[in-house]
């Protein structure tokens, strides 16, 4: 049986369990939802929650920047309507539905529930663009998305994952996590219904088409199927070449859990369908109104748009949610470094890593990934001499806010930072107030093509703004780098905003099957590729020349490029790896 108990039930009841019932019937009842008397004879407040968002931290559960006592929770996990705290993960995007008091304790969460929004096989990977296709639909990954069991650089095409986070206005998916499942094979999916074909008894969800001719359905029958309608599908059979999924189960998704009862509503996702003169936008599938009293935090009503992560806060009136306060979600990462801890300050909640002091917020991601590997790692665990990795970003007045904070074990330093240059030298530069040196083997890349140590010297002068890469081996507490990459800035060598968001430039490194081969071209994704005698050719591990990599090349192989997009029409390939089950 589904957990399918409302979740504002469940926040009223725990409210009036935790408080002994309600006491609407007492004459100086001036409670919200319920209360009872402190100590010292003063009534306490319970006002019922229901939150959505990322789980960033255990010791009970973070979600929004607030922190949920989970040890009376009902939990539910996927398909199963009683599952525990350990089967939640920071990355997923849950609701919770709680109950909260005003005598400064935690909410008390009386429910958690958690699904993921597509689960199936892995079809494409752009690495440089930072995409991953799955089922036909694109997801896209940056240096905040947790990855679970897996890691982009590890992760392959026909590896079976599940995928959790939002939905953004382009009909793309933003994910906050992915894990590799390595047991459960059963496709799911959310989305619309189109294409409806009550003759062939097929849809269209997504890229997907499905075929529910065999399909059970909950919380509604085949007579309600229709194009427009929110809907989570599961099945066995799919075929990859067609795109065809048939449908085991279908549940009407069309509802969300919050009825205009619930006092207060947080939701963080994207915003979608924002209408600037009704001031109607949603996030979720959720719709908020602006009003005259709508506060503004990190930003203000012009920087409310389609696209943008928001968390919200709101109330209902007269059946509508009213935006009471937004705040908008720092995403634009722009540092990536790891060290020591060598300073800490529990009063102003900072930490110092190689001269950079970062501070964190409510919302600071924490994950312990050291030997200690402790579930309930927050700040108040950091301790001077911890090796951290942290993701970053710095405000226009220069102060760091640490995004995501992971406790590394020394020797699992990964050899990468990122961020903006000064001291730069033919031998070397600092970034993040990390020592990088150079050498005769370290690659530059610039947007367009390979730069040598001076061109790259003339970028990064040129434009103090600059955003650098690099990957390397550390040499005491210098990082050597082997490659170095410097990203677009405001249209210039540096930034990664591009107006026109056209991929198809500059560096490209991805991982597909091949759709087809056509005299020289081989075709992926759509891509074109085209290769040379200057290409470096892998195949089964060793290396080998142009003849003998193109004979083995197929129809469905998969390929793993990197290359150079050339007039934004094919990729000249520099490295090409092949994997075959051919036995030499």
């Amino acid at each position: 049986m589904r957990f399918k108990q409302s979740l504002l039930v469940l926040a009223i009841s725990g409210a009036l369990t935790a408080c002994g019932g309600s006491s609407s019937d007492s004459p100086n009842d001036n409670t919200s939802g319920g209360g009872n008397n402190t100590d010292d004879g003063t009534a306490t407040t319970t006002t019922t929650v229901v939150s959505e968002g990322v789980i960033t931290g255990f010791g009970s559960v973070y979600v929004n920047g607030q922190r949920y006592r989970s040890e009376n929770a009902e939990i539910a996990v996927g398909n199963s309507p009683a599952a525990d705290e350990a089967q939640l993960k920071v990355g997923m995007v849950v609701t919770v539905a709680a109950s909260a008091s005003d005598d400064g304790e935690d909410p008390d969460a009386q429910q958690i529930r958690y699904e993921e929004h597509l689960q199936g096989p892995v079809s494409f990977i752009d690495r440089e663009a930072e995409q991953i296709e799955v089922l036909g639909q694109t997801i896209l990954f940056d240096d905040l998305t947790e990855f679970d069991e897996t890691d982009i650089e590890t992760l392959s095409v026909g590896d079976f994952i599940e995928v959790s986070g939002y939905i953004n206005d382009e009909g793309n998916f933003y994910a906050t996590l992915v894990e590799l499942e390595t047991e459960e094979t059963e496709i799911k999916l959310k989305g619309e219904i189109a294409n409806l074909d009550t003759d062939a008894q097929t849809f269209s969800l997504a890229e997907l088409t499905i075929d529910y001719s065999a399909a059970e359905y909950e919380d509604m029958t085949a007579d309600d199927l229709a194009d427009g309608l929110f809907v989570k599908v599961e099945g066995d059979d799919f075929d990859g070449d067609t795109l065809t999924l048939t449908a085991s189960s279908i549940e009407n998704k069309e509802e969300n859990d919050i009825d205009n009862d619930a006092e207060e509503v947080t939701i963080a996702g994207i915003v979608k369908d924002y209408d600037s003169e009704s001031g109607v936008f949603s996030v979720n599938r959720y719709e908020f109104t602006l009003n005259d009293d709508t506060e503004f935090d990190d930003g203000s009503l012009d920087t409310l748009a389609n696209g943008v992560i928001v968390k919200v806060e709101g109330r209902f009136e007269s059946e509508q949610l009213i935006a009471e306060e937004i705040e908008f979600k720092a995403t634009d990462a722009r540092s990536k470094t790891e060290g020591q801890v060598t300073d800490l300050n529990a009063d102003n909640e900072t930490f110092v890593i190689d001269n950079t002091t970062f501070s964190v917020t409510p919302e600071t991601q924490y994950e312990d990934e050291s030997d200690l590997d402790e579930r309930s790692f927050t700040f108040d665990d950091i301790a001077v001499n911890d090796w951290l990795k942290v993701i970053s970003r710095q405000d226009d007045q220069g102060n760091t806010t640490a995004l995501k904070v992971k406790r590394i074990d020394q020797e699992d330093r990964e050899g990468e930072v990122k961020g903006r240059v000064s001291d730069v030298s033919a031998e070397g530069m600092t970034i993040a107030n990390v020592a990088v040196g150079f050498n005769e083997n370290t690659e530059f890349e610039g947007e367009d093509d390979s730069i040598s140590v001076e061109r790259f010297i003339e970028l990064v002068q040129s434009n103090p703004a600059v955003i650098v890469e690099v990957e390397g081996e550390y040499d005491g507490d210098t990082l050597i780098a082997a490659e170095v990459e410097v990203e677009t800035v405001g249209g210039q060598d540096g930034d990664d905003d591009d107006d026109d968001n056209d991929d198809s430039t500059g560096k490209a490194e991805f991982e597909g099957e091949i759709e087809s081969i056509e005299g020289d071209s081989v075709f992926v994704n759509g891509n074109e590729l085209r290769f040379s005698q200057d290409t470096k050719f892998e195949l089964n591990d060793e290396e080998v020349d142009l003849q003998t990599f193109y004979g083995a090349l197929e129809v469905g192989v998969v390929i793993e490029i990197e290359g150079l997009w050339v007039d934004q029409s094919y990729i000249k390939v520099t490295e090409a790896e092949l994997e075959t089950n051919d036995e030499e």
